[in-house]
């Protein structure tokens, strides 16, 4: 008959699986730590200096680093910088081992981002107790991080499912109709049937430049970009041509558009990315104007920071879904409002404000409208 394990019987199993890296040039010192912690339960490594620990990391990652800051070859700060540039290893805990004990050191080390720091001579138990601690913490926001993972799994599955199912269904549908009856058509259907392909055709195409845009701001290359190649942008001009090259879409729906800019409203940053932001903002104001004989207005100020304000009278967003918009993956009653999209749009708008520097801000009553708030430093 099986028995429950008690909690000290797990503690030691969590314990037996976890790997700590420790990295002492001191010989004594290397020798008891590792023997109290392997006695503690852990599975230990051991470097002289920064240098051997890499190597060691080059084969295995450990759960837990901790290092003495002077070592010859290598010292604890360079070995760390390394630990944490590397995107293998920067979630690894690291914990300062040291006799480098003045307030000036500890702070120094804290405002690197080091995860502890405890200098020597040290109490055992209480070296244990920072492992064990460090240890749960990295276990509670690994378990948080497949949470969010496979939420956004599921969010994948049933948002691509729909966006590349029905634009593919379409395009398939309606070009086997024009292999099988091309004789049996007219002009006017064939047109017809070309423009629900070209449609169809733009909404994948669409699909593929969100995802790669997104890929390309996660990666850090657009924020890169942003930080060394920022110019001097009239973000005003910038808004007309967004206007110019949506107004036949608004005129589509009846969506009138009014536009007030001063001279010369300076930001500093990427044209290509700032029109970006303008272009779904905007977009998402005629989109959601389903309301004959709507009307949006867009207005621009600067103060300490420039504002560029974009009002609606749209269907408007209830106060409980406002906290979703800027969320990936998160579309407001998709179903009911037939919404065409990966919930990608205002996400990417809002991550390309903040790396200028900036942010959107809403304000929205149902049945009435809505004001998007793009607000950016002034130059």
């Amino acid at each position: 008959m099986s028995s429950t394990p008690s909690a000290s019987e797990e503690t030691h199993t969590k314990r037996e699986r976890a790997i700590i890296l420790f990295v002492d040039d001191d010989l004594a010192i290397r020798e008891s730590v590792t023997d109290f912690l392997r006695v503690s339960g852990y599975q230990v490594l051991t470097a002289i200096n920064g240098a051997d620990a890499l190597e060691i990391l080059q084969n295995q990652t450990p759960d837990l680093i901790i290092a003495d800051i002077a070592m010859p070859e290598m010292d604890g700060y360079e070995l760390y910088g390394i630990v944490r540039s590397n995107p293998q290893w920067n979630l690894l805990p690291f914990v300062f081992l040291t006799a480098r004990g003045e307030q000036k050191d500890i702070r120094y080390g804290y405002s690197l981002g080091i995860d502890h720091y405890i200098t020597k001579p040290f109490e055992p138990e209480d070296l244990l107790a920072v492992i064990e601690a460090r240890l749960q913490r990295t276990r509670v926001v690994q378990e948080t991080l497949s949470s969010s993972i496979e939420h956004i799994k599921q969010h994948l599955i049933h948002t691509f499912s729909h966006e590349l199912r029905s634009p593919m269904t379409a395009i398939y549908g309606y070009v086997t109709l024009l292999q099988e009856d091309l004789d049996k058509l007219t002009d006017e259907q064939v047109r017809e049937m070309l423009s629900h392909v070209e449609r169809g055709t733009r909404r994948l195409s669409r699909l593929a430049e969100d995802l790669m845009l997104m890929f390309q701001i996660d990666s850090g290359a657009v924020g890169i970009e942003i930080a060394r190649f920022s110019q001097f942008v009239d973000i005003g001009q910038l808004v007309n041509n967004v206007v110019q090259n949506l107004v036949i879409k608004a005129e589509e729906h009846h969506i009138s558009i009014a536009i007030d800019m001063p001279d010369r409203l300076l930001v500093k940053g990427i044209p290509l990315y700032l029109t970006d932001i303008l272009t779904r903002l905007i977009d998402n104001a005629i989109k959601f104007s389903h309301r004959e004989g709507g009307h949006i207005s867009i207005t621009g100020t600067a103060r300490d920071d420039v504002c560029i304000k974009i009002e609606d009278t749209g269907i408007g967003i209830p106060p409980d879904k406002q906290r979703q918009l800027f969320q990936r993956f998160e579309q407001i009653d998709r179903d009911r409002l037939e919404q065409q999209g990966t919930g990608l749009g205002l996400a990417i708008a809002m991550r390309l404000a903040q790396m200028h520097g900036g942010t959107i801000d809403v304000s929205s009553q149902e049945n009435v409208g809505s004001t998007f708030t793009l607000i950016l430093p002034s130059a």
